[in-house]
């Protein structure tokens, strides 16, 4: 593991050295980008990792995009960390959403030159399926990343918005792309291309499903493709898009166990991804993001600015013994300061020399129960078997069961499951929900949000605005 991570990042720096907000990322010598032997083909994609984990996308903003500006926490200032996002006051200048922006879209030079690269002329001896896998793992991590750019940028749940989505870049360093004037493609043909490369990646997964990295954790598998698949399906609320997937979903379930409630808290501290874990970004400490990690700005000596409102345990719905609620993932005593505010503690809960060494867990089987249990009520007008997979969670949290299957019942078992992980804000936009104002009194609060606000979508950064012609604001910047 961490040999492909130094190589990684060798490869890292080649591609990202010259990459901005633009769209279309330059080499620095088109020479280095060449894919000729089964070693370099994996430390491209490696490389698409590495991107992916960094704090400015994957590692913590893209977190706490989904959590800060809803209603589970908020920035209380104490080093003006995301501040405006709390607020949902963002200007385009804004530092933290120019990296968010950024970084998303660098996760997709890598797999754009694997999957633009000749690979039928690749040197010496290697298994086929070792290629076919890595050429799906491009696939669905280039999905991954445009859906992201797409549901933090785009427009698709704006009351007053065009229907504009993002530009879809599926090719590095392209001489025929003018890169100053890329215009943003619709809502509609990103999906279009984002179910494109689902069931492209999920092809070459299946071809490459005798390959050594077919149940690595820590690199995308099929069985990721899958839980990706159901992360955007019921995002656009296209379910039979999961329900055509039923089996697989189903056997992904039957195969991850949902963690018990006694391993619950072991399971958050593991430094190896878990039995429930589909995929998890692999940090350790040579290259954990220290002051800049999750775990800083949850709790952590320097940063700590996201703070869960006072009455989180109440307002979330916690039951006295659910292990979610327990003083060990939730708490309002700190190492760092005096008792009184509210904590994620048992999440990304490395600290002291270690922190920012916890691996970002990508997809739980937990996800994929709920996903499915939505989609069974949504599209297969299924309460019966939806409530059998809702259930499955507070089975093993010490919580009490469901009584039947409802979108509110399942919202709710979203958020106490996922809180702190960046769910909550796109739950509430994708049904249309407010964003309440659960705690007036705090400094740094956004108020209530409606449904289809201007706000729900970021501010394309000034950075690409002016670097591309074709670029449109989002209304409301």
């Amino acid at each position: 593991m961490k040999n492909y991570i130094k190589n990684s990042l060798r490869l890292l720096c080649v591609f990202s050295i010259l990459f901005s907000c633009s769209m279309d990322p330059e080499l620095p010598d088109v020479d280095l980008a060449e894919i000729n032997t089964i070693n370099n083909l994996r430390q491209f994609q490696d490389g698409a990792y590495q991107t992916m984990v960094d704090y400015r996308y994957m590692g913590r903003n893209q977190i706490v995009a989904g959590e800060v500006r809803a209603d589970n926490v908020f920035a209380n200032g104490q080093t003006q960390r995301f501040v405006s996002w709390s607020k949902m006051d963002i200007n385009p200048t804004n530092g933290d959403t120019e990296g968010l922006f950024s970084r998303i879209n660098a996760t997709s030079a890598n797999p754009n030159l694997i999957i633009n690269a000749n690979l039928d002329n690749l040197q010496g001896t290697f298994d086929e399926a070792d290629k076919k896998h890595i050429l799906g793992e491009a696939y669905i991590t280039r999905a991954m990343a445009h859906f992201d750019l797409l549901r933090n940028f785009g427009q698709q749940y704006l009351s007053n918005g065009k229907g504009l989505g993002v530009a879809y870049v599926t090719k590095f360093n392209d001489r025929e792309v003018d890169v100053r004037n890329v215009p943003r493609a619709t809502v509609e043909e990103n999906k279009i291309q984002l179910y494109s490369d689902l069931q492209d990646g999920i092809k070459f997964l299946k071809e490459g499903a005798s390959s050594k990295y077919s149940a690595d954790k820590v690199r995308i598998t099929l069985d990721a493709a899958y839980a990706l698949q159901s992360r955007i399906a019921v995002y656009f609320k296209d379910y039979n898009m999961v329900l055509n997937i039923s089996n697989e979903l189903e056997a992904i379930i039957n195969k991850y166990p949902v963690t018990p409630a006694e391993d619950v808290v072991d399971y958050w501290k593991m430094s190896s991804p878990g039995s429930a874990s589909i995929f998890e970004l692999h940090l350790d400490n040579g290259v954990s993001h220290k002051d800049n990690s999750i775990n800083n700005i949850y709790r952590g000596q320097s940063y700590a600015d996201i703070q869960a409102f006072d009455n989180i345990l109440q307002d979330v719905g916690f039951e006295p013994n659910d292990i979610r609620a327990s003083t060990d993932m939730i708490h309002t005593v700190n190492i760092y300061e005096a008792p009184g505010k509210w904590r994620n503690m048992g999440k990304y809960p490395s600290m002291l020399s270690d922190i920012g060494s916890d691996n970002i867990k990508v997809f739980r089987v937990e996800e994929v129960i709920l996903n499915y249990a939505e989609a069974l009520l949504e599209g297969d007008n299924n309460p019966v078997k939806s409530k059998d997979y809702l259930n499955m969670i507070p089975s093993h949290r010490n919580a009490s069961l469901y009584s039947d299957a409802t979108v509110d019942n399942i919202l709710a078992e979203r958020r106490k499951e996922f809180i702190f992980e960046g769910f909550r804000f796109y739950d509430l936009v994708r049904f249309g929900k407010e964003i309440r104002d659960i705690q007036p009194s705090t400094s740094n609060n956004h108020g209530v949000v409606p449904a289809g606000d201007n706000r729900i979508a970021m501010p394309y950064p000034q950075q690409e605005l002016d670097s591309n012609r074709a670029t449109e604001q989002n209304p409301g910047y």
